[in-house]
């Protein structure tokens, strides 16, 4: 997915996180970066997931349904639809260049243990700058 770079902009994304394993998971963050809060370059303004009623019910991925993000459960083979609203930064980029990530960083505790992941999204999000830009 490609985006325009506009500094102080925002843009919003959906994903799916699945649970794979044959456990539920209660997934308790969702983050662009994992790294310290200080130095993430995308700042996340917005969280926001599609909750299924139990383990036995679908989810729809429907932005206009979701709500804030909060820890919850997703049972095995289950999915978790989120709609993610990131904050473009105000950094120098060169002509052509831009900035770009294709993962998102999962807490969870599964069978009580915390856990943390770096989850693939399936496609790559990148902020293009044709011009460059220098700040102001």
């Amino acid at each position: 997915m490609r985006f325009s770079f506009n500094p102080g902009g925002q843009i919003t994304f959906g994903a799916s996180i699945r649970n794979p394993g044959p456990s539920p998971v209660t997934i308790t963050g969702i983050a662009v970066d994992d790294g310290p809060a200080d130095q993430h370059v995308f700042k996340v303004a917005r969280l926001a997931a599609n909750h299924a009623v139990d383990d036995s019910t679908a989810v729809a991925f429907y932005p206009a349904t979701a709500a804030p993000f909060r820890s919850i459960r997703v049972g095995a083979g289950m999915e978790l639809p989120v709609f993610v609203t990131i904050t473009i930064p105000d950094v120098e980029q060169s002509p052509g260049g831009g900035l770009f990530f294709d993962d998102l960083a999962v807490d969870y505790d599964v069978l009580g243990l915390p856990r943390h992941q770096r989850v693939p999204m399936g496609f790559r999000l990148f902020v293009h700058s044709p011009k460059g830009y220098v700040p102001g």
